[in-house]
């Protein structure tokens, strides 16, 4: 209890509030395309006729919960999602608060632009897990069990995000060999797991790496990212981007190489698809936290916590976002018939017709 009330006397109902700002009004919170194809796919399992071809089929979250909860209506199923979404982020902005003082300045990623234009897709849960296995490390707790189950959790959910985030990481924290060992038994285990799932559904379709050696898809990735290379940058990075290179003259040159070791996997592992930004401000989450984290630690900067807030804040809104996403995107590049917004207002007057009538 005492715990609880020193966050929260600190910068988590501050956190919160401006996780829900930016999210649901300035980036305007929106489904994913496919969110219909998604949620046919649990028809399609409960009758044993899988059709669906599509990988997204390989992170099975969503769909497991719908089982699970016998959801049968794609309203309640885009409630669903979304309250998973929403549960997500209170917990992310509950768990970065040991970055202390610099916590806010996390919500001003690139990683909130993509969990608020994706509902419907598995990032607010990817994003999540990251956190906990980057605070976990951070703090050197490399127990078994947690790092193992965290890295498990991670690869059912997502396993090629957590491969990546396995090797950013490990380039990352001090700990390296109990790190791997323990890391790597968990994405083993995951994947076994979503192996049996894919066999058991009757998955006959293609997987991810499948789909990057496919003609032209790795050849349109790299182009994407070469030519926009700026860009992409300032999509996971947003509006942290401008402090990222001014407090690294203040830092070691042994952590400034790790961070730049990481941004580079980042970036190698983002050219593999198509999604480019999207890929990219989630594989950035660890690297954000380790550079936050190691700001709040660092004596010589101290006293510019002000300017580091103004410096990303004001850069944020000021240049604005700047999306990669097949083609660079001001706004969210899902664009359903029916916007969030819509959606909520027809099922509360739905669910009040009697009441207002």
């Amino acid at each position: 209890m005492k715990k609880f009330k020193i966050n929260f006397e600190g910068n988590l109902l501050l956190d919160l509030l401006i996780a829900v700002f930016l999210s649901h009004i300035y980036y305007k919170i929106t489904f994913i395309e496919t969110i219909e194809k998604e949620f046919s796919l649990i028809s399609q399992i409960r009758a044993s006729n899988v059709t669906s071809t599509s990988f997204f089929v390989e992170s099975p979250t969503n769909t497991i919960i719908a089982l699970i909860f016998g959801i049968n209506d794609i309203d309640i199923f885009k409630i669903v999602v979304y309250i998973i979404t929403l549960f997500s982020l209170t917990l992310i902005v509950f768990n970065i608060q040991f970055l202390e003082r610099y916590s806010t300045l996390f919500l001003f990623g690139g990683w909130l632009a993509t969990v608020s234009w994706f509902i419907g897709y598995v990032d607010a849960v990817s994003v999540l897990l990251i956190v906990l296995i980057s605070k976990f490390t951070l703090e050197n707790q490399n127990s078994f069990y947690k790092l193992s189950l965290l890295f498990l959790a991670l690869s059912v959910n997502h396993n090629a995000i957590a491969f990546a985030i396995f090797l950013i990481i490990l380039f990352l924290t001090k700990n390296k060999y109990k790190f791997s060992i323990y890391s790597f038994i968990g994405i083993l285990i995951g994947n076994l797991i979503v192996r049996f799932y894919l066999d058991y559904i009757g998955f006959s379709g293609r997987g991810r790496l499948r789909f990057v050696f496919n003609q032209n898809v790795l050849q349109d990735s790299i182009s994407f990212l070469s030519e926009n290379l700026l860009i992409v940058l300032w999509s996971g990075f947003l509006g942290v981007s401008i402090m990222f290179f001014w407090i690294s003259n203040f830092i070691k040159w042994m952590e400034v190489r790790s961070i730049f070791i990481s941004l580079l996997i980042c970036l190698f592992f983002t050219s593999l698809g198509l999604d480019t930004s999207r890929v990219f401000s989630i594989l950035l989450v660890p690297v954000l936290i380790y550079l936050l984290n190691l700001i709040n630690k660092e004596k010589l900067i101290d006293v510019k916590t002000n300017i580091a807030y103004s410096l990303s804040v004001l850069s944020h809104f000021i240049i604005g976002i700047f999306y990669v996403y097949g083609n660079v995107y001001t706004s969210s590049p899902m664009n359903n018939k029916e916007t969030f917004y819509n959606f909520i207002v027809r099922i509360v007057n739905s669910l009040m017709s009697n009441i207002w009538n």
